[in-house]
């Protein structure tokens, strides 16, 4: 911003201080100083001058200084009385002005310094040199300020003090310091905001003086942007945009000319305020003109233009109005209506109609001119028609109102499927007996997922629907198609058979598990039936009602060794698909609790509970683990419940697999294995060689089988034992350092690891030493053992002698010398024997040992368990040979003993009571003799299932039923249901720990047997049985259709149950009741003779001989008869002399009227058809109009002569009478059509 721009109105202030001289410690006080604005006066230099527009700075520097008190200076720049002032009038002190003044920049700096003379005279001379010194020190600042400022803007060089004044900028604006002069408000302008601005800054078109523009020669307005008119419209007009808005009577460019009426209508030319008018055109103002043809006569020219009567329209009135806004009401297949806008004033309409195809015949329909609808009657259907609708007024014709409509095609109708499958369904319709184009035929799933579609020629009238999901509800919909039309659809639905599972097969299956697996069916099912049962026998199967999401299934507790045969099939809705079927056979059962009954080292007895299946025998197949050794050897089946046999000739001291597979023919079963170790061989003939007081010689056979070492161990009479290692192949040992004359009990035992052989014993003596005792051992009722030390040197042989003591047959055993016991059998119980042994020794004989023993009792033989209940069991057994005094009886539940009974010993059989049910129980009998007691004889046995009790059915319906029991006291795994009804059973198995079970899709009307009982491992209870019976279900969806006014159509769906007949009852709301009785095959039936405007409630029942089903009912109301329309046939004729002409001409009038319209009385101008029709000389047939007809009444003339026709039916035959004589007849027949 240049200096000349900067105009500001600025007061700044400088204070200088001034430090005291002296302090308040001095006594001195601050003088009072006071700042004032020096006011600028009129007179002074050229600040005085008001017409400079132009406001300059203004620099006020105040100075307050402070002065020692102690002189009593003051320092006032304004002077007041007061304080410290002297009551003489003085002159005013000094005041020295500096004033400098920048013209350009405007900028004053005024320096006022005033110094009373009172501080003149103070003392302090010094301290006012100080001051002195300081001001000049404040006037070169102030200098270097003015410097500053006046080198450029003054927001350049800001200066240092106080604001103390801002210019105003005329009161127009306001200062900014940003730009360093005023920003002016919206319409002022200049450096000090003091001009007022133009509008628009005169648009740059004009000069802008005191806030007025004065605008160029073209241009006008307050900011001169209006273009101005010529000659400014000469004083008659207003300027707009340029152009003259005349007054009036003016005219012209410039509004000097003078103007013509009504601007000559623009069809002429104004001359001096006169029209010229174009040729054609007359009048003052050219307005006027000649109507054509003096508008037919029929109009009223206004102004050259027709103003044409009601009916009648053209420029000239020549034409008849047309009618307007033709739409087509309804459309049928056979017939059109239509509707459309007209004159009242017409005669009639002329309705004409022919199909937009080649060849079509042109018919017409007359209406009445108050008429402004129509029907079009017996047209064909799927026909696109052209209908023109003319206007008729005075026998002239307007141009026609034209559309084109096409009539629907026929519903296809007899549509039925021949044959359904599970993924495909053939239909079949009727044809039709006209032209189009073909059919289109959709299958659309009730899901609407995966519909398929069609289109196939007219020709055809059946179509194999392939690829559809089995089971599936599909909707088929049947369209006939031409050009662009569709019939209606009929429809109908149909759902494909349930596919059944496939792939069924049979695996992993054993003796008694089948496991069954197969592709579950591509359908929506309810349920998966399976059923299995053995092949070849007759009777129900097992069967069971599985969840559609299971793909296998595993046949439990099945007949080992057995042939079955397996069905699976899908359920949904009652309906039940084919079923897939397949055969297994059981493997046989392999023999169970395989064990060791004994064994030596060359043997292994073995036993094993038989299969269930009656097998033939069993393979057992052994060999060392080792595999060096292998037989098997076929072993018949025992007839009791167990088999046993011995393998021989094994190994000692070896460890054999053994598998045991029961046979049946060809079949074998799975292998029942075990391992077992047959003994070490034990040494053989150990006899004493030699015998001297300090030594014994042994000698015994060696062992077969590998072995580490014998082991031989002495004991002296003494008890002091030894023994000795001997190498295994070594079979003779030496003792030595014996004690002389002893005994000694020896034992050799061969040994391998752990495992050590029964020892081989012999006893000998140091000398010599013969047989003294015998010893019993092992005492059982029909056996003993007798044992004998062995005599030193040793014995060639023993005779051993045993006979009962009270007499009887005396038996010999002989035995080897080496013998040291022998087993006696055979014995009878409860006897005493007499046993003695005889040594040999060379050929001497040694005396004889003799010792008697008594045969234990014998026991209980053949123990049986019979009569098996829940709470009781019944034990029976043969009693023992010997004599006894009674039995012991005790009955444990394992493992807790119960109780023990004493039985008398004449009784053969013993019940136990008060059991547990389904609980194991080992019964334990010996018999007593004194103090002696036989072996033990022992029954285990489990005690039946209580069963389930109370069963009974529940909730019965025709289609399920509740079944609830108490169950048994026993635990149950699963309960197993079987339902039997019409020859055929199902199985159901039911979670142990449920009380009921609901029963659904049962078949209505049907008698039930239930049979119900427990399983809980191997064991089964009791049957409980109930019977119950469904009832008859209802029918289903009675529905009342069709209703009108008398008649009503009531469909229902049939029962399941087969039925004799239906009982419906109808009662009005008056009470007025009827019954009927229908036949069981109907499933509709259409009411007729009810009465309008009425409520009727229909009750319907199913009935087989005296048991009826549920009642359902429903309710409808029939309506009131509306008469649609009437329409009247109008047939007059004459008949001429019969002997000449062969037939009668008829002309034909029909009219069609509506209760619903108006005009009902309105009579027609009767106007002959264009069509004629031949007659039979004997007689006049007219076929009523088809239709849904309420009555009919007619009206014969002929001649003056009247005759009144009633007719109940939907044909009226007339005879003509025959004569010479000519006479006109007439008919008039009118129909009555309602709703």
């Amino acid at each position: 911003m240049s200096q000349k721009g900067c105009v500001v109105h600025l007061v700044v202030m400088l204070l200088a201080v001034v430090l005291p001289l002296t302090t308040r410690a001095s006594g001195k006080q601050l003088v009072r100083t006071t700042r004032v604005k020096r006011q600028v006066l009129d007179g002074e230099g050229p600040m005085g001058n008001d017409t400079l527009k132009e406001q300059p700075f203004v620099f006020n520097h105040v100075y307050n200084i402070n002065v020692p008190l102690e002189s009593l200076c003051s320092i006032e720049l304004d002077s007041t009385p007061g304080r410290g002032a002297r009551t003489e009038v003085e002159p005013p002190p000094p005041e020295y002005v500096e004033q400098t003044s920048d013209m350009d920049g405007q900028v004053t700096f005024t320096h006022r310094i005033s110094i009373p003379k009172q501080a003149c005279a103070c003392p302090s001379t010094s301290t006012i040199q100080q001051l002195a010194s300081r001001i000049e020190v404040l006037e070169r600042e102030v200098s270097l300020l003015r410097a500053q400022c006046g080198s450029g803007c003054c927001g350049e060089s800001a200066a240092v003090g106080r604001l103390d004044f801002i210019p105003q900028c005329s009161g127009h604006g306001r200062f900014s310091m940003d730009v360093c002069g005023c920003v002016c408000d919206v319409g002022w302008t200049g450096k000090n905001c003091s001009e007022p601005r133009c509008p628009g800054d005169c648009s740059g078109q004009g000069v802008c003086v005191e806030g007025e523009c004065v605008c160029d020669g073209d241009f006008a307005g307050e900011n001169c942007s209006e273009p101005r008119c010529p000659s400014d419209c000469s004083g008659r007009g207003l300027c707009v945009d340029g152009e003259c808005v005349c007054e009036e009577p003016y005219g012209g460019e410039d509004c000097s000319l003078g103007r013509c009426l009504n601007d000559c209508s623009d069809q002429g030319v104004c001359v001096n305020g006169t029209c010229r008018c174009n040729p054609g055109y007359l009048g003052e103002d050219c307005s006027l003109a000649p109507c054509t043809t003096n508008c037919s006569q029929k109009g009223t020219c206004k102004k050259g233009t027709c103003a044409c009567p009601e009916g009648f329209v053209g420029d000239d009135c020549s034409l008849v109005a047309p009618p307007v806004n033709l739409r087509v009401l309804d459309i049928t297949e056979h017939s059109i209506e239509l509707d459309w806008e007209g004159s009242i004033v017409l005669t009639d309409y002329l309705v004409t109609y022919a199909p937009t195809s080649p060849g079509g015949v042109q018919l017409e329909i007359r209406v009445p001119g108050n008429l402004t609808s129509c029907a079009i009657p017996e047209l064909e259907p799927g026909i696109e028609y052209n209908i023109n609708v003319y206007a008729v007024l005075n026998n002239l014709i307007s141009v026609p109102l034209s559309a084109q409509v096409s009539t629907y095609l026929s519903s296809p109708e007899g549509l039925v499927f021949k044959s359904i499958t599970e993924t495909s369904v053939q239909v079949q319709w009727e044809p039709f007996s006209y032209s189009f184009d073909g059919w289109e035929i959709s299958f659309i799933p009730k899901d609407n997922e995966g519909g398929m579609t069609a289109q196939l020629p007219s020709s055809i009238t059946s179509f194999n629907q392939t690829g559809l999901r089995p089971g599936e509800e599909y909707t088929v919909n049947l369209v006939a198609l031409k050009d662009q039309s569709r019939s209606q659809p009929v429809t109908a639905t149909v759902s494909t058979l349930i596919d059944g599972p496939t792939q069924l097969m049979v695996r992993d299956f054993s003796d008694t598990v089948a496991f069954v697996e197969w592709t579950p069916p591509k359908a929506k099912v309810d349920q998966i039936l399976l059923r299995y049962g053995l092949v070849g026998v007759d009777g129900p199967k097992t069967t069971f009602r599985l969840q559609p999401s299971l793909s296998q299934y595993s046949l439990q507790v099945l007949r080992p060794g057995s042939q079955y045969e397996v069905a699976v099939s899908g359920v949904r809705q009652g309906n039940e698909s084919n079923a897939v079927t397949a055969q297994f056979s059981t493997a046989i059962d392999a023999p169970k609790n395989l064990r060791v009954l004994s064994k030596t080292s060359t043997t292994l007895e073995l036993e094993w509970d038989n299969s269930e299946v009656e097998v033939e025998g069993y393979r057992v197949v052994y060999s060392t683990l080792a595999g060096d050794q292998y037989d098997k050897v076929i072993v018949p089946r025992n007839d009791g419940p167990t088999t046993r046999t011995t393998l021989t000739d094994l190994v000692p001291g070896t460890e054999y697999g053994i598998g045991i597979s029961a046979l049946l023919g060809v079949n074998q079963s799975s292998p029942a294995t075990m391992n077992a170790r047959t003994g070490l061989d034990i040494p053989i003939d150990l006899t004493v060689m030699a015998s001297t007081d300090n030594t014994i010689s042994l000698l015994w056979g060696p062992v077969s089988g590998p072995i580490d070492h014998y082991r031989v161990t002495y004991t002296s009479s003494s008890g002091v034992t030894k023994e000795v290692v001997v190498h295994k192949e070594l079979t003779t040992a030496t003792l030595t350092d014996l004690e002389p004359g002893t005994e000694y009990t020896i034992t050799v035992t061969a040994q391998r690891g752990r495992q050590q052989s029964s020892a081989a014993t012999i006893d000998a003596f140091t000398g010599l030493r013969p047989v003294t005792q015998l010893y019993f051992s092992d005492v059982s009722s029909n056996s003993v053992t007798v044992a004998w030390n062995a005599p030193a040197p040793p014995a060639d042989m023993f005779i051993l002698n045993y006979s009962p003591q009270d007499g009887g047959d005396t038996l010999e055993v002989t035995l080897e010398g080496s013998k040291t016991q022998a087993m006696l059998s055979g014995l009878l119980p409860s006897t005493q024997y007499l046993v003695t042994l005889i040594p040999l020794q060379h050929t001497m004989t040694s005396e004889p040992v003799t010792g008697s023993v008594v045969t234990g009792m014998d026991p209980p033989r053949d123990m049986a368990v019979s009569y098996v209940t829940e709470d009781s069991v019944t034990i029976s057994w043969t009693q023992p040979v010997a004599p006894f005094d009674y039995y012991k009886m005790s009955y444990h539940v394992r493992p807790e003993q119960v109780d023990n009974v004493v039985i008398d010993n004449n009784v053969t059989n013993y019940t136990f009571s008060n059991l547990h049910p389904a609980t194991e129980y080992e019964i334990n009998l010996t018999a007593i003799h004194g103090s002696q007691e036989s072996e033990v004889a022992t029954a285990t046995f489990f005690t039946a299932m209580d069963m389930p009790m109370d069963l009974m059915a529940l909730n019965v319906t025709s289609q399920g039923a509740l079944l609830r029991w108490t169950p048994p006291l026993s635990s149950v795994d699963v309960y197993v249901l079987t339902l039997t009804y019409n020859q055929a059973a199902d199985t159901i198995l039911v979670e142990g720990t449920e009380q009921e079970h609901l029963l659904s899709n049962l078949i209505p009307s049907t008698s039930y047997s239930v049979a119900l009982y427990a399983t809980n491992g191997p064991l089964t209870s009791g049957i409980v049985i109930a019977n119950f019976a469904t009832p008859m279900d209802a029918p289903q969806n009675l529905t009342a259709s069709e209703v009108n006014h008398r008649s009503a159509l009531i469909s229902w769906q049939p029962p399941i149950a087969d039925i004799d007949n239906y009982m419906l009852t109808y009662k009005s709301a008056d009470g007025n009741r009827k019954e009927l009785i229908l036949d069981g095959e109907d499933t509709w039936i259409r009411l007729e003779g009810l009465a309008e405007t009425t409520e009727y409630t229909v009750r319907l029942q199913a009935a087989r001989g005296l048991e009826t089903s549920a009642v359902v009912s429903t309710t409808f109301s029939t309506g009131k008869f509306l008469i649609n329309y009437i329409r009247l046939h109008l047939i007059s004729f004459t008949q001429p002399n019969l002997a000449t002409a062969s037939s009668v001409i008829c002309e034909i009038w029909s009219f069609l009227f509506s209760p619903r319209k108006p005009a009902v009385s309105h009579t027609p101008e009767l106007r002959p058809a264009p069509a004629q029709w031949g007659v039979p000389q004997r007689g006049l047939h007219h076929l009523c109009e088809q239709g849904p007809q309420s009555g009919c009444a007619g009206v014969l003339r002929h001649g003056h002569r009247w005759w009144r026709l009633d007719c109940e039916c939907l044909r009226v035959e007339l005879d003509v009478v025959m004569g010479n004589s000519a006479a006109e007849w007439g008919l008039l027949l009118v129909g009555l059509y309602g709703e």
